[in-house]
């Protein structure tokens, strides 16, 4: 399964246990208040970058995957107001499908502590035969989207790594209203000039795979930490 993040009680949505319940849409994002970014998938930069940074995180197999950079401290971000109100352009599509997500076999999971799911209130996930509603269809399609956008991203990030186009991205920033600087440590960005330098078949290739588009998305986003400095 994915990475969670603010998901705390995962359970397999199951038609027989579940029959009954139904599901409110998101309107209070205060659950990702814990957070400073989340995964982005290479689609997304277009969206996302006129207000959110978009850097390359690595795990311990070296391996890189895009992220939204939502705060600049180690913790939390300035992005939700008092009432959990979204108050940027953009929210990334890790956050909008909660409290849903795939695992790695396909199957639907929900966090029954999000307060999302109930037997009260909102849109029924099954009909009375027990067939999925349009509510779980649609769900459904956008989990599927959202997972094969992911695996299209591996392979961008992938594809640049076998180029040797990432570089240590660190910045210090000097926030509204503070004397005190902030450092971004520990994340990538394409090198913009080893980028310039790519083999003629290559730029061929990736412009059919949209990767040079979603390189110069990402180069644009970089702009894009002033707006989240000030916040």
């Amino acid at each position: 399964m994915s990475e969670l993040l603010f998901y705390k009680e995962p359970v397999a949505l199951n038609r027989d246990q579940h029959q009954q319940v139904k599901f409110t849409p998101v309107k209070d994002y205060s659950f990702t208040s814990e957070i400073n970014s989340v995964p982005l998938t290479a689609i997304e930069f277009f969206e996302a970058s006129r207000d959110l940074p978009v850097l390359f995180s690595k795990d311990q197999e070296d391996n890189y995957f895009p992220v939204a950079l939502l705060g600049l401290t180690n913790k939390g971000h300035a992005l939700t107001d008092s009432d959990g109100k979204w108050n940027a352009n953009y929210v990334p599509a890790f956050i909008r499908r909660y409290p849903f997500v795939l695992n790695n076999e396909g199957t639907v999971f929900f966090d029954q502590a999000s307060g999302l799911i109930s037997d009260e209130e909102g849109s029924d996930l099954f009909a009375e035969d027990g067939k999925n509603t349009e509510t779980l269809d649609n769900i459904v399609t956008f989990l599927n989207h959202f997972d094969n956008e992911h695996k299209r991203t591996v392979e961008f990030c992938a594809a640049l790594k076998e180029q040797a186009l990432y570089k240590p991205f660190n910045l210090q920033v000097m926030p509204k209203d503070s004397d005190k600087p902030l450092r971004l440590e520990g994340l990538f960005v394409v090198d913009d000039k080893k980028f310039d330098s790519l083999d003629t078949e290559i730029v061929s290739e990736w412009f059919k795979k949209a990767y040079i588009a979603w390189v110069y998305a990402h180069l644009h986003s970089l702009g894009a930490i002033q707006k989240i400095a000030q916040k």
